[in-house]
């Protein structure tokens, strides 16, 4: 969802006469992205989630940018919203955000291989790109994901760690099943931790 929009050239170019619509960027401030999230990630969601995980509810992770800190789960209830809940994740933890993680970087090189000369074409690149994403791909992130979690308990929370090549290609045969199991060891250290801090 490009959050952009139309307004005519001041003056003419090579490409375009004076006059002519062109897209521009919009700045996001809370008005812009509670416009977004009411008009159109709610819409989406209800209409392509399936109704039995709309029961069970829906999650939407935000970052904590100061523009996405005015809409709350609260905020999406008090406009009718239910079923959604707004999630912030961890402040200065882009490895927690599985579009940080892999997906964003995923995206971005297939988007590279499109040459595009204006606003409108590299958005148009950004979105072919994601259609064309392989599932598997978003599957490896989230097993990334995992494996980041565990190494982050082993560190008791911290973000002093290195991961592995986890060889994926080579050792899963379902990514879509799969998942990594957190050692006992690294659960108890961690759960350790925890409680020693109240």
């Amino acid at each position: 969802m490009a959050i952009r929009r139309k307004i005519p050239a001041k003056r003419k170019s090579k490409n375009r006469a004076k006059g002519t619509l062109v897209t521009k960027s919009v700045s996001v401030d809370s008005a812009v992205y509670t416009d977004m999230i009411l008009n159109k990630v709610v819409p989406a969601i209800t209409q392509k989630f399936p109704t039995a995980a709309l029961k069970k509810g829906v999650k939407v992770q935000q970052d904590n940018a100061s523009p996405h800190k005015a809409v709350t789960t609260e905020f999406l209830q008090s406009q009718g919203v239910n079923g959604i809940a707004m999630v912030n994740q961890p402040p200065n933890s882009p490895d927690y955000n599985v579009l940080d993680l892999g997906f964003f970087n995923s995206i971005q090189s297939l988007q590279h291989q499109k040459s595009n000369i204006n606003i409108d074409e590299l958005i148009s690149a950004v979105e072919t790109s994601f259609y064309e994403l392989p599932v598997e791909t978003l599957s490896k992130t989230f097993i990334t994901l995992q494996k980041v979690m565990e190494l982050s308990m082993e560190v008791h929370g911290s973000n002093n760690y290195k991961l592995p090549h986890l060889q994926k290609d080579s050792t899963i045969k379902n990514f879509s099943t799969f998942r990594v199991d957190c050692s006992s060891v690294i659960f108890d250290s961690a759960l350790n931790q925890l409680n020693s801090l109240s």
